[in-house]
């Protein structure tokens, strides 16, 4: 089965999708990498692996078309403190940059693949218009800027941006509160989840990013945990963390 990997860039104005150079500069990263159709619009791409090539497609969409999905990023980004009708109106246009898996393969050769072509959409733009860019990263439900995106990556590798950590009383308990991640599922791991108290949420929200990484990187937990469904929706996979 077909799964799509999704991230929208809203842009202050409409750029036009220059094939050519487009895929000059991603054949510096793969050299195999090939146009399969293109328009000003529209750009498709086939990134060969070792089994079926991944399909990753750049194209123009209005920024509210993916509104049920920002409304969501919205919600749950903590970071993020601009109203939406503000950003709205500096960001009147989007490209988004989709891949298509075809069947599940490794997830840091998928999310590696993926960031490599997003890269490669955000480094074609003028200065401006990716100075202002804002990453709308549908799988992990949270909005980014540009500059935001690049610290994340610096400071915890490719799953830095792909992940978010949404924290709520979702329990109803005083006192209790409920942590977990979003965006790990989209590629085929399971995602990290906590319930505490008098922890600092703040310090949370770091251990859980540090505990994605290791995830990523294949190192072991230094706490205990258990396998079992995701306590809140979306339904997904998850592994319940229990801190020292």
């Amino acid at each position: 089965m077909s799964q799509r990997y999704s991230v929208q860039v809203l842009l202050p104005r409409w750029v036009e999708l220059e094939p050519r150079r487009f895929v000059t500069r991603l054949r510096g990263w793969r050299s195999e990498v090939r146009l399969t159709s293109s328009s000003r619009e529209h750009l498709t791409v086939a990134v060969p692996t070792d089994d079926l090539p991944l399909y990753i497609q750049i194209f123009h969409a209005a920024p509210d078309a993916y509104a049920s999905a920002l409304t969501d990023a919205i919600v749950w980004t903590p970071t993020w403190h601009e109203r939406w009708t503000v950003t709205e109106r500096r960001c009147p246009a989007s490209i988004v940059v989709a891949m298509t898996t075809q069947r599940l393969i490794n997830y840091a050769s998928v999310l590696l693949t993926f960031m490599a072509v997003l890269d490669t959409t955000l480094w074609t733009l003028d200065t401006e218009d990716r100075e202002a860019a804002v990453l709308h990263w549908i799988p992990a439900k949270q909005l980014l800027t540009f500059h935001q995106y690049l610290a994340l990556r610096s400071e915890l590798g490719p799953s830095g941006p792909a992940i978010n950590v949404r924290i709520a009383n979702a329990t109803g308990r005083p006192g209790e509160l409920f942590a977990d991640t979003i965006g790990l599922a989209e590629l085929g791991l399971p995602d990290l989840q906590i319930q505490f108290t008098d922890r600092d949420p703040v310090d949370v929200v770091h251990r859980l990013r540090a505990y994605v990484r290791d995830l990523f990187v294949g190192e072991r937990f230094d706490c205990a945990w258990i396998e079992e469904g995701a306590r809140v929706p979306p339904l997904r996979d998850a592994l319940t963390l229990f801190l020292d």
